[in-house]
């Protein structure tokens, strides 16, 4: 299969068509298993996942990163052990969602689940730090505890450039009716994620030249992404409406960045 390319089809076949061994990240954002749209339902999403995790790892590099994204229990019953490392459960919390849950706690969050085939070859910390929000007194107490300034955190210092992001990100908001970026009412809160939190995977876990591969890939956020970070992709999406726009979306920022080179 050719670099920067959207095939249409069904992951599950055209993805026997990707060599082993071959792409450096997997950005899925696919079924969740909750809706009643077509493309999501699946009779069980963790045996759904498990299959996916294990056809995935097959095509990641060593070291290469998988990002799977799905409701809080999407990964809770299957053993994803002998195919992918889990590093992090990462909580994509969204405050805004509308609480309307009478005999239980409302789900205000979507889980992304970050694994690798073995140790991460990359994780570009600095390209992702966000602001301390620390005070500084706070800042200095915590940086004479024993623990680290002759203990086994005595590496562990306040940066300037900013913290890791850690494993809750409630800075990056949904989209919203009003976003510029939604392509149309349809795709909120199921196609369309903040092209945001795209990025910040793509940053961390890949580098300027990297495969990034997305199986589900909807109206195209992930390859926007890709396009303006200078990342290659390969994409499988089943909608032609979608790859249509994702097609679109991806030769506007090429014009866009024509036009800058002659401004």
């Amino acid at each position: 299969m050719e670099l920067n390319e959207i095939y249409q089809g069904d992951t599950l076949e055209l993805i026997n068509q990707l060599d082993s061994n071959s792409v450096d990240l997997i950005v899925c954002d696919g079924p969740y298993g909750v809706t009643t749209n077509h493309w999501d339902k699946v009779t069980d999403i963790q045996t759904y996942n498990l299959n996916l995790i294990k056809i995935f790892s097959r095509v990641l590099k060593p070291g290469g990163a998988l990002y799977l994204f799905g409701k809080d229990n999407c990964i809770d019953f299957i053993d994803y052990r002998p195919y992918l490392t889990l590093n992090r459960k990462i909580i994509w919390y969204q405050p805004s969602r509308l609480a309307q849950g009478r005999l239980n706690y409302t789900n205000n969050y979507d889980l992304i689940a970050y694994f690798t085939k073995g140790k991460a070859k990359t994780y570009n910390l600095d390209d992702i730090r966000v602001a301390q929000l620390v005070e500084l007194e706070h800042r200095l107490r915590c940086e004479k505890v024993p623990s680290v300034t002759n203990g086994q955190y005595g590496k562990t210092k306040f940066n300037d450039d900013g913290k890791n992001p850690g494993d809750v990100w409630g800075d990056i908001k949904q989209l919203t009716y009003k976003s510029k970026e939604l392509i149309s009412r349809e795709l909120l809160n199921t196609i369309q994620k903040p092209e945001k939190l795209i990025e910040r995977i793509v940053k961390a876990s890949s580098n300027e030249g990297d495969v990034v591969f997305d199986p589900f890939s909807g109206v195209g956020t992930t390859f926007a992404v890709c396009k303006k970070l200078k990342r290659n992709f390969i994409g499988f999406e089943l909608n032609p409406d979608y790859i249509a726009i994702t097609k679109e979306r991806v030769h506007q920022i090429e014009l866009e960045k024509e036009y800058s080179l002659f401004k």
